[in-house]
């Protein structure tokens, strides 16, 4: 695996297949739960990622027994943890509020990596996936999960309005704002087969192993497609979401004035002509090293 990765603490990477970046949350002694540490990281990883043509597709689980127990709570109450948990000199409300503001703000752009990475990312989920993880996954592409799976938006019992995206792409990826606001105004779990049922997963395994096997087999396929088509897809996918139907027409109509000039549709008609597998330059145009292989 490139040594690109391998300075995280609360992240563990891998190259289980070609083109397939396995990220894992690794403070399984503390429940992964997101301490300032490891959203700083998550942030600087999908950052990296966006310009690593060795990566098309990611896959992100936790370490465990569960993806991740959330936002990490400190004594007396405070998320903060590191550096942001620090003694601040005494400021008037407005001034409070101002450097809160800020903070959060970060803290949705680390989440918001996930969309803006140009990557395919799969998030994996096996038991608890609560609050600030529901809004981390809820930014992935595709989301599956084990048989004892469970979400949870629990902002609520802390008395504080979820700001990390889940207010924001929960109702769109349900497209019920009945059960949203059941779940969010109730803090109520999710199970696995009504998150199916929903739509907030789109796969339900047997357990953790059966997750990994198959999360990884469905990665190794979309990472074998062009790098171009799945970059300029997502991309679309993603604008369209968020306008109509004409304006979305219309940004992918107009992306695809360049991006049907790539060479992969060539190649493409050749594998399909001659039954054989297509194999895709980078995006930079080289056959990208595929890398380190180690099984998950």
């Amino acid at each position: 695996m490139s040594s690109r990765y391998a300075g995280y603490a609360t992240l563990a990477t891998s190259m289980p297949a070609p083109h397939v970046l396995h990220v894992e949350l690794a403070r399984e002694d503390k429940r992964n739960a997101i301490s300032t540490e490891l959203w700083m990281e998550i942030g600087k990883l999908f950052t990296e990622v966006a310009s690593d043509d060795d990566v098309r597709c990611i896959l992100l689980s936790g370490r465990g027994p569960l993806f991740s127990a959330g936002i990490e709570i400190q004594p007396g109450g405070s998320t903060f943890t590191g550096g942001a948990g620090a003694a601040r000199p005494r400021l008037d409300p407005a001034r409070l509020g101002v450097q809160s503001r800020v903070g959060a703000h970060s803290w949705a752009a680390a989440w918001s990596s996930l969309e803006r990475c140009g990557k395919v990312v799969m998030a994996c989920v096996h038991g608890g996936c609560w609050g600030a993880a529901l809004e981390l996954v809820a930014a992935a592409d595709i989301r599956w999960c084990t048989k004892d799976a469970y979400f949870v938006a629990k902002e609520i019992d802390f008395a504080v309005v979820a700001d990390l995206g889940g207010l924001q792409r929960l109702p769109k990826l349900l497209g019920n704002q009945s059960l949203v606001r059941e779940l969010v105004f109730s803090g109520r779990r999710l199970p696995a087969a009504e998150a199916a049922t929903a739509g907030l997963v789109s796969r339900v395994c047997l357990d953790k192993e059966a997750l990994l096997r198959e999360g990884l087999g469905m990665a190794t396929e979309i990472a074998s497609k062009s790098p171009v088509a799945t970059f300029g897809t997502k991309t679309v996918l993603n604008y369209s979401r968020d306008h109509s139907v004409e304006e979305g027409l219309e940004y992918g109509i107009t992306w695809n004035m360049a991006a049907m000039q790539n060479g992969d549709l060539a190649r493409a008609g050749l594998a399909l002509a001659s039954k054989q597998p297509p194999s895709f330059p980078s995006v930079a145009g080289r056959e990208a090293p595929q890398g380190e292989v180690s099984k998950l």
